[in-house]
């Protein structure tokens, strides 16, 4: 049987294990919380996710998308373990697996096992952060309230959250290896390995940027569009606010 090396994590056959030299303290929600979270349905015909509150026009096409990209970046991360992890995002409010509370202006952002309230003049990073909660079912592994503070802690997603050397979404996924064998772990303890890696598993990057349109080898990626339950006013998109000495840090 063959071995895949990827990204520090190794593929024999379809169990994954962790590089001993891959510094890994990903902090986990308990089992109970963990099967709340949306990763439960991340084996679906569609990843369905509800938006809510209120947002302009532009802010909820944005929404859109950026929900997309967040919750295909942590797909992606299980899709190299797992071939019958879904590829398809469908907006809708009926059987929701992940609900999104969208906020107009600024406040703390913050999460809970597949439910998540974000404020549209957040980041993106923001987004990939509180979907680390309430669909990987991880924790916060920053220190002292304060963003990029990690402490003894590796560097990662769920402490950095929409901050620090990989903010930009271009370059980056925003996850680090501590959030991917994070979820990963999630991922093999409520649910096991039903299927195979893909065999395109080993060349695909997952701390590299993700594109919306192919998010992976082979994906034929669909984002289907149904309804929403938000509250549409007039308005242009609201101005991201990147600076860290915000009050309304995400984390």
């Amino acid at each position: 049987m063959k071995l895949h090396s990827v990204f520090g994590i190794v593929f024999f056959g379809t169990i994954c294990f962790a590089h001993s030299e891959i510094s890994t303290r990903y902090k986990t929600f308990s089992e109970s919380s963990v099967r709340r979270c949306s990763i439960m349905k991340v084996r679906q015909p569609t990843f369905n996710i509800c938006l809510a509150g209120q947002a302009t026009g532009p802010d909820l096409e944005r929404a859109r998308t950026w929900a997309a990209r967040a919750s295909l970046t942590w797909l992606r991360a299980l899709k190299v373990l797992d071939a019958s992890v879904t590829r398809n995002i469908l907006f809708t409010c009926e059987d929701k697996h992940l609900t999104i509370n969208l906020r107009p202006g600024s406040g703390t952002s913050h999460a809970s096992p597949s439910v998540t309230t974000i404020y549209l003049t957040r980041p993106y990073g923001t987004w990939t952060h509180e979907l680390g909660h309430a669909l990987a079912g991880l924790g916060d592994t920053y220190v002292a309230g304060s963003a990029g503070n990690c402490g003894s802690q590796p560097d990662s997603l769920m402490c950095w959250g929409a901050y620090g050397p990989r903010a930009n979404p271009e370059e980056w996924s925003t996850l680090w290896q501590d959030d991917i064998q994070g979820i990963q772990y999630n991922f093999l303890k409520v649910l096991g390995n039903q299927s195979s890696s893909p065999q395109w598993a080993p060349s695909v990057d997952l701390e590299k940027s993700l594109n919306l349109n192919d998010p992976w080898p082979n994906s034929r990626e669909e984002v289907f569009f149904e309804d929403h339950q938000v509250e549409v006013f007039e308005g242009p998109a609201s101005e991201i606010d990147n600076s860290r000495s915000s009050e309304s840090i995400d984390l």
